[in-house]
């Protein structure tokens, strides 16, 4: 019997499961979707776990799902994927090496992180004339908290999980062609609710992977807004457009333009990316899918922006369909919601490029003493001590005498010594105190740098490029500290600047760095004094300058760690 491989995706919207079986083509045996509520998840990270957990359960019982091990997709703007260039060795070394690396390749704490790779191609060069073999390698990483959380609400809604999976990856696997230019490559672009994934691939091998923080949630939003509806309701008008020429589905068109006009950009900045990577493969077109693909002209506009033919996704070319429920007028609306599940369950075939982020946890079991085995041993306890009393005894009786003579001696010598250190404590007191009012205020306006410039490569758009930094900050007032006998004042407010010098594809570009960057909390009053069009090569991008004013929350930890130095 072949074995029952289910992938569940956990998106904005909805968590959607699909069973397959591995073939030529592969079969979709059972598929099911529940809605969420909209509070439960944000950019693929979980923020209601009751929420998932209850969705998961409701999923399992619609579909019929037993206790079956699934894989997880997982897409954030906050995974890590990276390609990098290695030596040609062996699985192990490169495990090893890449370790080793990681926090070079990645902006997180390589003990906060969960890390895991994919060897892409092996011997490139070795043809070439003194040139070392190398091999070029996927390299993933997530917050294992992050992941974690996700897979917990999983497995609280009755489904335990094998594999965490990345969801650009599973769509490769669902929707690449065998059909594609020797010489070309394929995009892939899923709408979801909340995340936007682009991938690019040659005959499924990924070549570029990005997840996009904006989906069709914002359009959504901007649907609600116009029209003070509640957001239920604005999602159901947002689905009539193109179907209705009614006045209230007219003002909903015109309310998604901008936001929509933003995402295609952002999308249409992603495919330059890769296009302008040295060595990009030819890309032939682009492959939708997801919920937002389905809204009208969402083909056209992007084909327009890229200039390449732009279709929806057909997953059923590529797969079986058993009964799995659904009438064959039903089939076509679901093929937007089929191939991030489906993909994720090709993955336990070993099908295309995989992926597993799933943390190691070990959970340890307490050995217990059987009730037998414990009541032997007290037994055997009490008898020991039963014959050795007469002797114990007579020993404790020669050697009282001995005891107490050494305990008064030592408890004297404690006593002096004592008296000889306490002898200049209070000046040495007193130093303590200045020395520590001292470095209050020299800590209180400590910026972590390293922390801020970890969050900008985090947050920072993929089609923007830092070319300087600097950063200073001034002292405002508060936490000063008078003569050692004070109370330390309030922290002192942090005021400063931050200037960057940037360069991105274009003015998209600089807006996006707006957007992006003014949702870091470190940051406020950001703006751009600043751009100008230059050349870059064979193609234009624009330069720019951009200010902001640096908040408390910039504040590092360091003062923190001080004052649970001394209480400790």
């Amino acid at each position: 019997m072949a074995r029952r491989l289910i992938g569940l995706d956990v998106g904005t919207n909805a968590v959607t499961v699909a069973e397959v079986t591995p073939g030529s083509p592969p079969t979709l045996r059972a598929f099911g979707q529940v809605a969420l509520p909209r509070e439960a998840m944000d950019e693929g990270e979980v923020l209601d776990d009751a929420a998932v957990a209850d969705a998961v359960g409701r999923l399992r019982a619609e579909v019929g799902l037993r206790r079956l091990p699934v894989r997880l997709g997982i897409a954030s703007p906050r995974v890590i994927v990276r390609q990098v260039e290695m030596p040609l060795m062996s699985r192990e070394d490169l495990q090893g090496a890449l370790r080793f690396q990681a926090q070079e390749l990645i902006p997180i704490p390589i003990e906060d992180a969960v890390l895991d790779f994919a060897i892409l191609e092996s011997d490139q060069g070795a043809d070439a004339v003194g040139a070392e073999p190398t091999m070029r390698v996927l390299l993933a990483a997530a917050q294992q908290a992050t992941v974690l959380r996700l897979v917990n609400a999983v497995e609280r809604g009755g489904l335990p999980v094998e594999a965490v999976d990345l969801v650009p990856l599973a769509l490769v696997r669902a929707l690449a062609r065998p059909t594609v230019d020797d010489d070309g490559a394929e995009g892939i672009v899923s709408f979801g609710g909340g995340v936007t994934c682009v991938s690019v691939h040659e005959h499924g091998a990924p070549r570029f992977v990005r997840v996009l923080g904006t989906g069709g949630r914002e359009l959504t939003e901007a649907v609600a807004t116009e029209l003070d509806l509640p957001f239920e309701a604005a999602e159901s008008l947002k689905r009539q457009i193109g179907t209705s020429d009614d006045d209230v589905v007219g003002r909903a068109r015109s309310a998604i333009e901008r936001p929509l006009g933003f995402l295609l950009d952002e999308v249409r900045s992603s495919i330059d990316y890769y296009r302008n990577q040295p060595g990009a493969a030819r890309l032939v077109r682009v492959v939708l899918t997801g919920g937002a693909s389905l809204l009208p002209g969402m083909a056209d506009r992007l084909a327009t922006l890229v200039g390449l033919p732009v279709e929806r996704a057909r997953p059923r070319e590529l797969l079986g369909v058993a009964d799995i429920g659904f009438s064959d007028e039903d089939l076509p609306s679901l093929d937007p919601y089929l191939p991030a599940a489906v993909g994720l369950a090709l993955g336990g075939a070993g099908r295309g490029i995989v992926i597993d982020l799933m943390p190691k946890v070990t959970r340890r079991r307490t050995a217990v003493p059987s009730r037998a085995l414990a009541g032997g041993a007290a037994a055997a306890v009490a008898l020991m001590a039963l014959l050795a009393v007469p002797t114990i005894a007579r020993q404790n009786d020669l050697d009282a005498a001995k005891r107490d003579l050494e305990e008064v001696r030592a408890q004297n010598d404690e006593i002096q010594a004592q008296i000889d250190a306490l002898a200049d404590a209070q000046q040495k007191q007193a130093q303590l105190d200045v020395l520590r009012a001292q470095l209050t205020s020299l800590l209180s306006t400590d910026v972590s740098w390293a922390r801020m410039l970890q969050e900008i490569s985090m947050t920072i758009p993929g089609d923007v490029w830092l070319t300087s930094f600097q950063g200073q900050v001034t002292v405002q007032g508060g936490g000063a500290v008078g003569d050692a006998t004070d109370s330390p004042g309030p922290l002192s407010a942090i005021s400063g600047t931050v200037n960057f010098s940037a360069t991105g594809l274009d003015y998209p570009s600089v807006a996006a760095w707006i957007q992006r960057m003014s949702t870091m909390r470190s940051f406020t009053q950001l703006w751009v004094p600043q751009a100008s069009v230059s050349s870059f090569g064979t193609r234009d991008v624009v330069n720019f300058s951009s200010t902001v004013q640096v908040t408390d929350a910039a504040r590092s930890d360091r003062l923190d760690d001080v004052t649970e130095g001394d209480e400790s």
